[in-house]
């Protein structure tokens, strides 16, 4: 199976370092820091227990925990649409797997969005969505029409939470893996937009996988 292997995050320096690449089969290798998850835990506040009878408040005095409210989840991507290229695609949320790679839907049918990174919601930064071009399994999948799309074309992306963030197409580039701008393509800042990343150019038979990577850029209108 050859798919787009090559991810990188963008965090705070003092982050543990991680070792990410983008693009698909064998890559150079990265080294970048994981953003801490999205939701923070709510811890819960309790009072401390009297240390004896004569310490504790009288009954007349009411007492509750202090706990702090629970975190409402951010709204997540779940569906894009490119009418141009003809595509429908479920989006599911990913992080980054053992070996250091953003995770990837193993079917190409299926994009994946980035979790630690912006969501449409944030209305700044780079919304990344990666998938596979083909596999074994499955074959070849629907981001082979993604060469098909030009600038000017129109995006929409569906949120959980029924929203629908559209974004216009500014570049579809086909970029050799070993020139692939990670920093740029994981922006957590600047004006809010898309990029969709999978695989392209010659295949290599010998374990290397596709050569380049096409990076789909769309900005938020």
């Amino acid at each position: 199976m050859t798919a787009v292997r090559r991810a990188a995050v963008l965090a705070a320096a003092a982050l543990p370092a991680l070792v990410l690449f983008t693009g698909c089969g064998n890559a150079e290798r990265r080294t970048a820091a994981e953003p801490e998850p999205r939701q923070p835990t709510a811890t819960t506040l309790r009072p401390a227990a009297s240390p004896n009878p004569a310490d504790t408040a009288p009954a007349t005095i009411r007492t509750r925990d202090a706990g702090l409210p629970p975190v409402a989840p951010v709204p997540r991507p779940n569906r894009l649409q490119i009418d141009s290229a003809q595509l429908d695609l479920q989006v599911e949320a990913v992080g980054v797997a053992a070996d250091g790679q953003m995770e990837l839907p193993p079917n190409p049918s299926v994009v994946g969005w980035y979790k630690f990174g912006p969501a449409p919601v944030d209305g700044k930064g780079s919304v990344v969505l990666g998938g596979h071009l083909d596999s074994k399994e499955w074959g070849a999948g629907p981001l082979v029409k993604l060469r098909a799309v030009r600038p000017g074309d129109t995006l929409a992306l569906r949120s959980t939470d029924g929203t629908v963030t559209r974004y216009r197409v500014r570049t579809v580039e086909v970029i050799p893996k070993s020139r692939l701008a990670v920093s740029e393509l994981f922006d957590r800042d600047g004006p809010s937009r898309l990029r969709l990343v999978t695989c392209g150019g010659p295949y290599d038979r010998n374990g290397g996988g596709y050569r380049d990577n096409v990076v789909l850029t769309a900005a938020a209108f």
